[in-house]
């Protein structure tokens, strides 16, 4: 069996990115930046007032009474600098006079018909200066950013309103088992709804990858086969086949692959949860079977299929971190590798108890998977990857 690192390994090695394309910025959120942003200008790009109230010299003093000789509208050009004696009204975001001046807030004014009278002297700290953010031609964005809010209004404001990025992976979904009802069907003895659905269509949400086609099958290869043709006419870039990749009467995930043309990549992973996953390709495109239990679902989504999608799209994977432990977390050893979930608190991460593979309970409050290495259980700290 291969270790999650030698997992990683072949993934990284397998998978080619996907095409960029370029998209307005309301559907860019989530997508991973393909080219490298540079400021077209400086930022801001001209002296700008961050107040509302008056530009005068700075050198009028305290006390000073000045006859407001006009005002600065936003948007329009800054006039030349007052004449001693004199002060104009401007407002937050207005061009700012060159020259020795500075500003002085509203509140700190008196004001008269025509004139005011200062109670604090004029301030340069009150104006935003040309190019204190960025100056033309500074980098702004990298490749392989992935475009937060904040990274798409940043591109709003120079001008970049159709970014190229990596177009979103296609996944196509196929569960199996005789035994799963639909979740709102009324539960029948020997039969389990069916929860690997949702957990796989809202992770891949999480992940910004479109679910183009979702099918479920019952028990024989026929089933499985005839359902996994028509999830491959959509032409998805990831196929995920929930259920059937260990080696029961029932499970057909490998043969699956590879009477419809794939090759196989990965045959079992030494890791707990998650043992009987499968990674098979066919040209670009790569399929998984995941295990059918929903906490190894959950852990092999976080390890492995976020990891194919990040290659797909050119972000960056998940990184492994140093969490540190809650006092007396009930971590334990096992002959395989442990991915524990784990809730995050006050005093560090706190492994949560589970009862075995099928165990949804801890899904809810999961934060974290932490490595419980094959020889020894951590005591203070733990490698783990954020959920």
């Amino acid at each position: 069996m291969l270790t999650v690192s030698e997992v990683w390994q072949r993934i990284d090695d397998l998978i080619a990115q996907l095409p960029a394309e370029r998209v307005p910025l309301a559907h860019a959120a989530g997508r991973v930046l393909r080219e490298s942003v540079h400021a077209p200008e400086d930022q801001p790009a001209f002296d700008r007032a961050a107040i509302d109230g008056y530009v005068a010299t700075l050198s009028t003093p305290i006390g000073a009474t000045l006859r407001v000789a006009g005002s600065i509208p936003m948007g329009q050009l800054a006039p030349a600098a007052p004449a001693p004696g004199t002060a104009f009204k401007l407002f937050t975001g207005s061009a700012v006079p060159a020259g020795e001046v500075g500003l002085v807030m509203w509140e700190d004014a008196v004001v008269a018909s025509e004139t005011i009278t200062l109670r604090v002297a004029p301030s340069s700290s009150f104006i935003r200066r040309r190019a204190t953010q960025a100056r033309a031609g500074d980098s702004l964005l990298s490749a392989g950013a992935v475009l937060n809010p904040g990274s798409l209004a940043l591109l709003a404001s120079v001008g970049l309103v159709s970014p190229p990025v990596s177009r979103r992976p296609q996944v196509a979904h196929l569960v199996t088992g005789g035994e799963l009802l639909a979740p709102e069907d009324a539960p029948i003895h020997g039969r389990i709804r069916d929860s690997n659905s949702t957990l796989i269509a809202a992770l891949l949400d999480a992940s910004y990858a479109t679910l183009v086609a979702h099918t479920r099958a019952g028990e024989t290869y026929a089933e499985h086969s005839a359902a996994f043709a028509t999830l491959l006419a959509n032409k998805p870039d990831l196929l995920l086949v929930s259920g059937g990749s260990s080696g029961g009467e029932h499970d057909h995930a490998a043969r699956l692959f590879a009477d419809h043309g794939f090759s196989l990549v990965v045959n079992q992973v030494a890791s707990r949860p998650g043992k009987p996953l499968l990674i098979a390709a066919r040209g670009a495109q790569v399929a998984i079977g995941l295990p059918g239990n929903p906490l190894s679902h959950f852990v092999c989504y976080h390890l492995f299929v976020s990891r194919v999608l990040a290659r797909l799209t050119g972000a960056t994977p998940a990184a492994v971190l140093r969490l540190p432990l809650a006092p007396g977390a009930p971590l334990r050893a096992n002959p395989r590798e442990t991915w524990w979930p784990a809730t995050r608190t006050a005093e560090g991460y706190s492994p949560l108890p589970w009862a075995d593979s099928s165990d949804l309970t801890v899904l809810s409050r999961t934060d974290a998977l932490l490595r419980v290495p094959s020889a020894s259980a951590p005591e203070n700290a733990a490698d783990g990857i954020l959920v």
